[in-house]
Order: C-alpha cells, then structure tokens, then sequence
C-alpha cells in the first residue's frame, strides 16, 4: 500500500497544483501600473540636463557690469539644469518600489532573480555598446582619450566614483553622462533585496538611513576641505538621498494620484523650478571652485530635494488630455536621449561653435549677438540629432531586449 507521502494525487488536485505557478503569474500579469505624465516627466528632466549641457555659460570674468550680471545669471540659471539628474534618480526610485511592492503582493514574493534580469535588459545593451563607442572613439580623437582606469570604472558600473576624483577630466567625453547610470546600478543592486527581505518596514528604515548618510556625507565632504562641489555631486552617498525620497513617496502614496486642480499643479511646477534656481542664487550649489560651507551644501541639496519633489508631485496624476503624445513617446526613449545628448552636442559644436581665442573678440554688441544666435543653433540642432540617435537606438537596439524583458515581468508598466 502508498502511505500519505507517496499516493498520487487526484486528477482534479494535481491539475490544479499544476496551474498555480501560471495562474499566480497570470494574476500578476492582470496588474498594470503606468503612469504616461511620469513619461513627460522624465523628458522634462532630460531637457533640464540637456539646456545645462548644450549652453554655453558666460564667463562672468570678461564682462563689466549690466553684461557681468546678465552673464552670472545665465551661468546659474544653466547650472541649475543639472538638477534634472536629481529628478531622474527620485522617479526612478518611486517606480521600482511601487512595482516591486505590487510584485510582492500579486505574487507573494519579490522575485530578485526577475528584477536583475529587467534591468540587465533595459539598462545594459545601450549602456555597453555606447561605452565601447567612446572607448573606440578615444582612440582617434585626442579630446575623448580615456585612461585604462576609466575604462574599468565604467566597466564595473563605478564610473561615478572615477569621476569624483579626476574632476572635469572626461567632462569632453561623450561617455560622461553613463556616470549616472553608474549611480542607478549601485540603488539597484540594493534594493530589490531590501524589499524582499523586509518589505515596507525595511524600505523606509533604510531610506530615511539613506537620507541621514547623504547629509552626514555632505558635512564630512565639507569639514575634509573637498577640492570643488563635484566631489559631492557624484558620490553614490550623497546622490542616494533622491533614490530614499522616491522610495518613501512610493510607500506614502501606496499607488495613489494626488487630485489636484491645474493651478495648484501650475503653482507645484513653478515652485519647484524655483526651489532649483534657489539652490544655484541663493546657497551657490554649482561646480564652483570654492567649497560651499558646510550649511550652504546641506541646503542647497535640501532645495534640490524639495524642487525634485515639488516637480514630481505638479506631474504625477495630470490628466492625459494635458499629455501631447510626442512628449509622452520622448519620454519613453529618455533613456537614449540622455545617454546621445553629449555625442550629438560635441558633433554640432565643431561645426557651429568658435575656438576660445576667437570668443575672446567677440565681447561687442554684435559679437554677443553672433554668440548667443550659434548657441541656440547649436541647442535646436543638437537637440534634433539626440532624438534622431535616440530613436534609431530605442528601435534598432532597445527594443529586441525590451521584448525579452517581458519574460521576467509580473507587473505590467508601459507597452515596449
């Protein structure tokens, strides 16, 4: 006779244990989570990045005056762009925790083997293949060299920390901006073991640690005697502080949109744009050669958090009918733009922009004139390259991966 352990179960019992693991995915595959404004959202935040690269920033040295002011505010007004990394780093954040708590509660459990192969197949084919472009382009343009070092930090996802201590070395390179997405693969090998292993409770103790570990990083930066505000800038510890807002907004929301009238959004927007500016005009948050003291970093980043959640917040829930679609695809192929944008800006540049001995004459009226007329060339120019490169690259290159990337998906976001 078969005791207990060894009968064979019914036929209707044994078909149902069959099913489970697909009805279990079939459930997840029910649950959807997209947002389209966040898509706008993100292009926003590229184009902040985009404006702080593509202009020129006037040397307030050269100029006396009406002209030394104009210039002041044109450098702080385009510094304050840079804040757009902020912004990604805080959606970024919000997403992947909320899908990864819907994850947990369609399934049961957060799949980390799942997870890494998601973002191996969104982040890693563009982010290689254009790291070995810059790699084969530094060998015939002078001005892209990279030493074996730099290679290897970007290799091994630490291209951020290279950064941090050889400043302005590789800020010509067209590999420059992939230090950031250096820093998104530090947060991502983390966190989806955080949630995991502790869920909610784990997630919020560890991003408001995250937030105390950017400031105290912040004063020791400051206290050491840092050589420029860029040590700061792109160090993983003080950058985390976006990735624990963006959690923490996850969990306070719990899937929600704030319902909100389009001028109390209008007014969000607006406030937080002017919390960006502030962090530039008032605390000198920039890449300054002087250090900040010690209260003015811990403010200005301050600012940056409050604005990258004020933008966020003005965003998130907008009605579609507010959405343009082309604005909406712009955000889906953000990726390829941010990673493009310095390669499409430095080709336009050798065509359109004058040499510094030839700058230095151009301090009449009409020598103004010419600089600013190429400049805005440049930005539309430049502009209209990056998407052309981002949009071949999300096709011809993304895409494919994209579609394997379903495979290890529960929770459904946007359509590839």
């Amino acid at each position: 006779m078969n005791n207990l352990a060894t009968q064979e179960l019914p036929p209707v019992a044994a078909k149902e244990a069959r099913l489970a693991p697909v009805r279990i995915i079939r459930r997840a595959a029910a649950e959807h989570f997209y947002r389209p404004e966040l898509d706008v959202l993100r292009f926003f935040a590229f184009l902040s990045v985009f404006f702080y690269h593509s202009l020129p920033g006037l040397d307030v040295s050269r100029h006396s005056g009406l002209m030394a002011r104009l210039a002041l505010y044109e450098t702080r007004i385009r510094d304050a762009g840079s804040f757009g990394v902020c912004l990604f780093f805080l959606l970024s954040a919000y997403l992947i925790t909320e899908l990864l708590l819907r994850e947990e509660k369609c399934t049961g459990a957060v799949h980390v083997g799942s997870f890494y192969s998601r973002r191996i197949l969104r982040i890693w084919p563009l982010y290689f293949a254009f790291l070995f472009l810059g790699v084969a382009l530094s060998l015939f343009v002078p001005a892209y060299k990279l030493e074996a070092r730099a290679v290897l930090a970007f290799l091994f996802l630490g291209g951020n920390w290279y950064v941090a201590g050889h400043a302005g070395v590789l800020s010509d390179s067209p590999i420059w901006p992939l230090w950031s997405v250096s820093v998104e693969e530090q947060f991502y090998l983390l966190w989806p073991w955080i949630a995991r292993l502790g869920g909610e409770r784990w997630i919020r103790r560890i991003s408001l640690t995250f937030l105390a570990v950017s400031y105290i990083s912040l004063c020791w930066l400051a206290r050491a005697g840092a050589q420029t505000a860029s040590s700061a800038w792109f160090s993983s510890l003080v950058q985390f502080q976006f990735f624990a807002l963006g959690a923490l907004l996850a969990l306070t929301l719990r899937g929600r949109s704030p319902r909100l009238k389009p001028l109390t959004r209008i007014a969000m927007l607006a406030a937080g744009v002017f919390s960006w500016l502030a962090a530039n005009f008032v605390t000198h948050l920039d890449f300054a050669d002087d250090v900040p003291s010690t209260g003015a970093w811990a403010a200005g980043y301050g600012l940056v958090a409050l604005g990258s959640l004020l933008l966020m917040g003005g965003f998130l829930g907008a009605s579609p009918r507010w959405l343009p679609k082309p604005l909406v695809y712009l955000g889906k192929i953000s990726y390829g733009l941010y990673v493009f944008h310095m390669l499409a800006l430095n080709l336009v540049r050798l065509r359109f922009w004058p040499e510094e001995s030839q700058r230095a004459t151009l301090h009449t009226p009409w020598g103004i004139t010419s600089l600013i007329a190429r400049a805005l060339l440049i930005v539309v120019i430049g502009l209209g390259g990056t998407i052309a490169l981002a949009a071949l690259s999300y096709r011809f290159l993304e895409r494919p991966f994209l579609n394997m990337k379903e495979r290890f998906t529960f929770v459904r976001s946007r359509s590839v």
